[in-house]
């Protein structure tokens, strides 16, 4: 009888793992729909002076995308930047749409945003390469969908 109730249990709880995989197959392409994606540096930075980065993108309105990133150094440096690079899939493969730089001399952050008016019907993405002085790394985001 005991053994019968464990594998009751058993049972159920393999049940309750299946239905919350199938809920969290669910929320992935929710996310996909969120008001935001944001990829971060996914290699850590081996260097003296780069601390994180990030690219960004977000649908602020119909046929709109706001692009860009943040890169932040571990203190004070000649200079910290961030190219961004904005891409759209075209024929499953990812082009290049536009970009930009911005830089800061003697300081320990840059941050740059723009908002775009994009054709709709694409899948755009924001890549960014980040810098602190001789230290570089990237991030990147995933694909969303105006």
């Amino acid at each position: 009888m005991k053994r019968r109730k464990l594998l009751s249990k058993a049972a159920a709880m393999m049940t309750a793992v299946l239905l919350v995989f199938g809920v969290s197959g669910q929320m992935v392409s929710a996310a996909e729909e969120s008001a935001e994606q944001i990829g971060y540096i996914t290699v850590q930075p081996r260097g003296v002076y780069l601390q994180s980065g990030f690219s960004k993108i977000s649908k602020p309105g119909d046929g709109k995308i706001t692009a860009g990133g943040n890169t932040t150094a571990q203190k004070v440096v000649s200079e910290v930047s961030i190219d961004v690079f904005v891409e759209r899939k075209v024929n499953g493969s990812w082009k290049h749409y536009t970009s930009w730089t911005a830089t800061k001399n003697n300081a320990i952050a840059v941050t740059s945003y723009k908002t775009l008016t994009v054709p709709k019907g694409y899948y755009y993405r924001v890549r960014s390469v980040h810098y602190a002085n001789s230290d570089v790394s990237s991030s990147a985001t995933g694909g969303y969908y105006i």
